[in-house]
């Protein structure tokens, strides 16, 4: 049995993990019984489930800096595969290999950078609001990231259905409220049960399962029936 003490800020971390980890899979399972979507997309919900694990073993084990290293660039991993997704649905092949490259290679740069620098140093945050959180180097790659994601799919906005429109809406609200409780530690809590960093892993769940329905209005309608691309 593991002896490693747990607070409960750690556990509702962990456990809330758990969330992301099953929308993830939820969402593969949904591709397979609702209606196929672009392999692209379906990589963008592999990438949910691969970097939930790390993020499971970070709060659950202690937040060592190897388990940290993992959970951050799985997390840019996602990124990355998501910006790839967004650029294959209305980018011509120049544009998709201009980006994706150019992303690609920052992305894999800072965890390069965070191997060759010390994992401990580089986790430090790099900008603080007070005792209450702030952003190392990696999360702020990452939210640059995650803007850049929602730029692509803004960019090309009159292409998208209007049906699968509310659905883009909703999905970047559940960021930007996310984005916000990413701003507080992991060990903040308020009010007694207001767990910021495992309240964000709640809506980034709801907000993958957003992604999946959003793109099932995009390619396959609600009868299952495979639609046209926009």
């Amino acid at each position: 049995m593991n002896t490693i003490p747990i607070s409960a800020a750690d556990l509702a971390n962990t456990t809330t993990a758990f969330a992301t980890l099953l929308s993830g899979l939820v969402a593969l399972a949904l591709c397979r019984w609702a209606g196929p979507q672009p392999r692209r997309w379906v990589a963008v919900y592999a990438a949910v489930v691969i970097t939930a694990i790390p993020t499971i073993w970070y709060h659950g084990f202690g937040e060592t800096p190897l388990a940290g290293f993992f959970d951050g660039a799985t997390n840019l991993l996602l990124a990355w595969v998501w910006q790839v997704a967004a650029l294959g649905d209305y980018y011509r092949p120049r544009t998709r290999w201009i980006v994706a490259g150019s992303s690609g290679m920052l992305l894999l740069g800072v965890s390069i950078w965070r191997l060759t620098a010390g994992l401990e140093q580089t986790r430090r945050l790099a900008i603080r609001f007070g005792d209450f959180g702030g952003f190392s180097v990696n999360e702020l790659v990452l939210i640059a990231s995650a803007f850049l994601v929602l730029g692509l799919m803004y960019a090309k906005l009159s292409r998208v259905p209007t049906r699968a429109r509310p659905l883009l809406y909703l999905l970047t609200v559940l960021f930007l409220v996310g984005w916000l409780l990413a701003t507080a530690s992991n060990q903040q809590v308020d009010g007694r049960i207001f767990a910021w960093h495992a309240l964000w892993h709640v809506v980034g769940a709801f907000g993958f399962v957003v992604l999946w329905a959003y793109n099932q209005a995009r390619f396959v309608g609600v009868s299952g029936a495979p639609r046209a691309a926009a």
